[in-house]
C-alpha cells in the first residue's frame, strides 16, 4: 500500500506489537499498512459512526489481512477495552486529540502513543502532560503540502514549562530536514499573531501586554531556531 509522507513517518515510528488502535481511522490507510507489513498482528480501527468507517470497511474487505482487524463505533478511546502496544490519533485538531486522552486516560493502560495533531499542538503537549505521560518525539512531516508534527508519547511524567508546551521541547532534537521549513512555518503564524495583537483596536484589556510580549518571544525564539537548523543542516 503507498503512503503519503505523513503516514509513512507514522508507520515506521509506530513499534512492533500484538495489539494495536487507529483512533479515528478514516480511510484506514495505516492500519492496514501495519497489519500488511506484520508490525502489528491485530488492530483496532474506531470512527465516530458506521457511516464514518464505510472507507476502512471497504478497505478492508478487499485485504488479505482482514481477519486481523475490528471495527468499532465509539467517541474517542471509549471503545478500547484490551490492553493496546500502541494507540494512533492523527489527523485532528490539537485540542480535539487533547481531549480525547484526558476523557479517555483510563483506557490508555500504559500503551505508547502516536499522534499528530493538524491544528494546535500545544494542547497535545499540555493533554500528554496532564495525563502523566511524556513525549519522546516530535518530528516535522509532510502531507498535500502542509507541515505537520508528528509526536511519540508514553507513560512517565514530565512537566513542560509554558514556553515548552508552545514550541516543544523535542522539536530541536528531529534532525528533520524538514525542520527549518516547520519553524519558518511556526514564524510566520507567530508574526501574524503580532501584526493582530499590534493592529487591535482594543489593546487596553487585561492580559494585553502578555500576550504581545509572548508572542514576540516566540518569534524570536522561532528566528534562533532556524538559524540553528540551518546550521545543522549544512553540517550534515
Amino acid at each position: 500500500m503507498h503512503l503519503d509522507e505523513r503516514l509513512g513517518l507514522a508507520c515506521d515510528l509506530y513499534e512492533a506489537c500484538d495489539l494495536a488502535a487507529d483512533i479515528g481511522t478514516d480511510h484506514g490507510y495505516l492500519p492496514l499498512a501495519l497489519l500488511e507489513s506484520g508490525k502489528c498482528r491485530r488492530m483496532i480501527l474506531t470512527d465516530i459512526s458506521p457511516d464514518a468507517l464505510d472507507n476502512a470497511r471497504s478497505h478492508l474487505a478487499l485485504s488479505r489481512v482482514r481477519d486481523r482487524a475490528q471495527l468499532r463505533v465509539g467517541s474517542g478511546l471509549e471503545p478500547i477495552e484490551e490492553v493496546c502496544g500502541m494507540i494512533s490519533i492523527l489527523g485532528m485538531g490539537g485540542r480535539v486529540i487533547g481531549e480525547i486522552l484526558e476523557q479517555g486516560a483510563d483506557r490508555l493502560r500504559g500503551a505508547k502513543l502516536l499522534l499528530s495533531p493538524h491544528t494546535e499542538p500545544q494542547q497535545v503537549r499540555r493533554a500528554v502532560m496532564k495525563i502523566g505521560y511524556h513525549l519522546e518525539k516530535e518530528i516535522p512531516c509532510r502531507a498535500a503540502g502542509r507541515l505537520y508534527l508528528m509526536m511519540v508519547a508514553a507513560p512517565g511524567a514530565e512537566r513542560l514549562t509554558r514556553e515548552e508546551e508552545r514550541r516543544g521541547r523535542r522539536l530541536m532534537e528531529s534532525g528533520s530536514p524538514l525542520l527549518r521549513d516547520y519553524l519558518t512555518q511556526r514564524l510566520k503564524w507567530t508574526e501574524a499573531q503580532i501584526r493582530g495583537l499590534r493592529t487591535a483596536r482594543n489593546t487596553g484589556y487585561e492580559g494585553y501586554q502578555e500576550a504581545l510580549a509572548r508572542a514576540e518571544a516566540d518569534a524570536a525564539y522561532y528566528r534562533q531556531m532556524m538559524e540553528a537548523a540551518g546550521q545543522m543542516h549544512q553540517k550534515v
